[in-house]
């Protein structure tokens, strides 16, 4: 199997490209180190916060190298930009969802099940069961469902594909939309604040 070039440079990415398509782990790794700190960066000014961003543009290279066959040409760097960008959108969508929970219930859902609250954290466990209610009754159907069995039982993609009768990546699909029409609204109902008002 050919290795990769040590020093590789844009006027190579083609070759490299090409040599990926056909698993060529060398080139993977040209491709990967050609545009580690551009990522890097990006990732960087979008907003990620240092301790996530290795594993956010790990997750890019992941993504990209996984859809290489839908690259179609042009500048290899936009169309991995567009990946980056997503990534992190998603990263933040995550981070509000989890925020929210923190906000509503004092901690993450399957930690507010302590047994024996107090009058005053029973009281406002059930106020924010009533508020996450509230929002989930506004959601689509299939993302509210999709979202509760994700985010409120703890169950995995597959498990969830497998209960709701649809492929993983529809899952994975709605419960991006679902954590983004959660947050919002939330925030339009004045649950959850905007990151500027925290």
């Amino acid at each position: 199997m050919p290795s990769a070039p040590h020093a590789a440079t844009a006027d190579d990415e083609e070759e490299i490209i090409a040599r990926c398509r056909e698993g060529d782990r060398g080139a993977f790794r040209a491709l990967y180190s050609l545009h580690f700190a551009r990522v890097h960066q990006t990732a960087r000014r979008l907003g990620t916060p240092p301790s996530e961003l290795d594993d956010v543009t790990q997750e890019v290279f992941a993504s990209a190298f996984g859809k290489l066959d839908r690259f179609e040409g042009g500048r290899f760097a936009h169309w991995l930009h567009r990946i980056c960008a997503n990534v992190v959108t998603d990263h933040h969508r995550k981070r509000n969802v989890r925020e929210a929970f923190r906000r509503l219930f004092g901690s993450a859902p399957a930690e507010a099940e302590a047994p024996e609250p107090s009058p005053e954290g029973a009281a406002e466990r059930a106020q924010a069961s009533a508020q996450v209610s509230a929002i989930l009754a506004r959601m689509r159907p299939k993302q509210r469902e999709v979202f509760a069995l994700f985010e409120l039982e703890g169950l995995s993609g597959d498990e969830i594909a497998a209960r709701v009768g649809c492929p993983v990546n529809t899952v994975w699909t709605r419960l991006h939309h679902a954590r983004q029409a959660f947050v919002t609204i939330g925030r339009k109902r004045g649950y959850i604040l905007a990151e500027g008002e925290r």
